[in-house]
């Protein structure tokens, strides 16, 4: 059984509740990542991605500069822990039609899950040998 500890990225990049959405697109850019975890004092509070910008200020014609990050990010969270079972955390994803999941433990932001980094944890499994992959 793979835990989400070993599959998700360590490495979460957060931008304060009070950044305008240029400055979230900058990062995005910078970092070539699709999303942004939105914090006040540290601590967790909604998600900024991709589809937000798209469907929330670019189809509205707003202007990037003039807004901010916690007026247009997805809230509240859906976290998980990070020894919960990979192939539970793909289930939740795909119920909730999600494809990040902030990972939190001891109140910490630790991680996150991606759909592609269970792809990838998936391919590199001993199920790919079942499945005749190498």
């Amino acid at each position: 059984m793979v835990k989400v500890r070993e599959a998700m990225i360590k490495k979460v990049v957060t931008i304060d509740s009070e950044e305008s959405v240029a400055e979230a697109c900058k990062i995005m850019g910078d970092k070539r990542i699709g999303s942004l975890i939105v914090t006040i004092q540290d601590k967790p509070l909604g998600i900024f991605t991709e589809r937000d910008l798209l469907s929330k200020i670019i189809s509205k014609g707003l202007k990037l500069e003039e807004i901010k990050i916690r007026d247009f990010m997805s809230a509240p969270l859906t976290v998980i822990n990070p020894d919960f079972d990979l192939k539970e955390a793909a289930r939740i994803m795909e119920q909730l039609k999600i494809r990040r999941l902030p990972v939190i433990e001891d109140e910490k932001l630790v991680g996150i899950l991606t759909s592609a980094d269970i792809t990838r944890a998936m391919a590199d499994s001993p199920l790919k040998s079942i499945c005749g992959l190498r």
